[in-house]
């Protein structure tokens, strides 16, 4: 395996690790604010939590899907 090659290795490790934080960070914060807040009901809170959710989940698939899209770009410029 050439320096390039490894060089290459090292920077989809360090993308894929540095994406797995930053959705395990995305994922915290929804749990941390999960029942926080003064509702009135309990639909209020639901929704809260709904909306919430939605939105942890979106960021982690754009986090994720970045990560592929960054991934993929530095394996096609290897010629792999």
């Amino acid at each position: 395996m050439t320096e390039q090659e490894l060089e290459r290795l090292r920077q989809v490790v360090d993308r894929l690790t540095d994406a797995n934080q930053e959705a395990l960070e995305a994922i915290e914060r929804m749990l941390v604010h999960e029942g926080e807040g003064g509702f009135v009901d309990d639909e209020a809170e639901t929704a809260w939590e709904a909306e919430h959710l939605e939105a942890t989940l979106v960021d982690v698939r754009d986090i994720l899907g970045g990560a592929s899209e960054d991934v993929r770009g530095v394996l096609e410029g290897s010629g792999e």
